[in-house]
């Protein structure tokens, strides 16, 4: 009796693990297997939709910061052929051009306060500036 017990806590246990929906990744693209969940090769409206709709709402309970949801891309931004699908390779080309835009914009953010160059403009007419007291 306690093994049929034991056995039967085992499987709900098993069975309630496959229940629980899919954790998508916080941050990062998402494959295209994520979207295309018939498995038809194709991304539609209806299933990127609802990709999109559990990750901010994953996000959400997170308790994540979702300042940039605005700017998030529509179907229409990634459909470039405007056929009503999205493909492997929209897909593909979307996120890398993507990716390249984030680290454009981060590489002109940097490069942006040294203008002046190394040292210019920041404290070095005095001569003994950094060089602390006892010098």
């Amino acid at each position: 009796m306690k093994t049929l017990k034991f056995l039967t806590v085992g499987l709900c246990i098993f069975g309630a693990t496959l229940l629980v929906a899919e954790t998508l990744p916080v941050r990062g693209p998402l494959s295209f297997d994520t979207y295309d969940k018939d498995n038809n090769k194709v991304i539609t409206q209806k299933e990127f939709d609802a990709i999109k709709t559990e990750r901010m709402t994953q996000k959400a309970q997170d308790g994540r910061l979702m300042r940039n949801a605005a700017n998030s891309p529509t179907f229409s931004d990634i459909d470039t052929n405007s056929d009503g699908i999205i493909s492997p390779k929209e897909l593909q080309v979307h996120q890398q051009n993507r990716f390249t835009n984030r680290v454009n914009q981060q590489n002109k953010m940097m490069n942006k306060g040294m203008k002046n160059g190394m040292g210019n403009g920041m404290g070095m007419q005095n001569p003994n500036n950094g060089k602390g007291k006892n010098w």
